[in-house]
This record gives structure tokens, sequence and C-alpha cells, in this order.
């Protein structure tokens, strides 16, 4: 059965990440010693086993977490680093059918519907949107 540890303290686990360095260190030094008091009162005979458990767990748990922080920040470098190498991630886009232009054309002259228009260049609906509105944002930029 898990601890309500909002008791004493009078405060969360969750209110820790509000307080200053000192204020955290404080207040789980206290936390520490209604811990070994509670484990202590309830199961005395065990309380060594369960109190070195807990310690390894602990010191298992942030070792985990400082891997993974600095698994995340080898990551984010890398990452980085092949974008500035110009890296491009994702699946390559597949080249528009030949008359695409046309069709797009003939869609925004309201020659034909989205799904009409779609169809004729063999793509779903949103494909053939997004793909119009690439291409527009292209001819846009080199006026």
């Amino acid at each position: 059965m898990p601890l309500d540890f909002t008791n004493d303290l009078g405060t969360d686990m969750r209110e820790l990440s509000n307080l200053t360095a000192e204020e955290m260190k404080n207040q789980l030094s206290e936390l520490a010693r209604e811990l070994v008091a509670h484990i202590n009162e309830q199961n005395a005979a065990d309380s060594h086993e369960i109190l070195s458990a807990f310690v390894s767990e602990l010191f298992l748990s942030a070792a985990q977490q400082s891997v993974k922080a600095e698994r995340k920040k080898q990551q984010a470098e890398g990452i980085a680093a092949a974008k500035a190498r110009g890296v491009r991630f994702g699946t390559k886009a597949r080249p528009l059918p030949d008359n695409f232009d046309a069709v797009r054309r003939s869609w925004r002259n309201k020659e034909m519907n989205l799904k009409e228009a779609a169809k004729l260049c063999g793509m779903p609906t949103t494909t053939f949107y997004d793909a119009v509105r690439r291409a527009e944002n292209v001819q846009d930029q080199h006026f």
C-alpha cells in the first residue's frame, strides 16, 4: 500500500518542484526521517531490509534518469548536427504527377471540386491539398 506523504510535511510531492534547492533538500530530509520512522513503527523486524531495498531502488532510479537525460541530450545534439549537414528526416515525397499543375489550376478556377482533382492526380484529397499548398508556397517564395 503506497504511503500518503502529504500528511505532516504539509506538502505534496508535486509541490516540491516549486521549492528552491535548499528548501527541497530540507523537505526531503524531513520526508526521509518520517519515512524511516514510519517503517520502523510498522515493521521493526524487517526495517533494515526494507530500507536497504528502498535506498537501492532510489539509487537505481537516479542512475536511470541520469542515463536517460544524457541519451536525450546526445540524441538532440546528433539531430541538430544532421540538420546542419542538410539531412532531411522522414519519408521522401513522391514526385507529383505530370498533370498536377493543370489540375491544380482547374481546381483553383473552380472547374472541379477537390475530390475530382485529387482523383485525376491519383492521390487522396488531403495529399492533393497539401501538395497544392506546398506548390503555391514555393511559387510565392520565388516572387
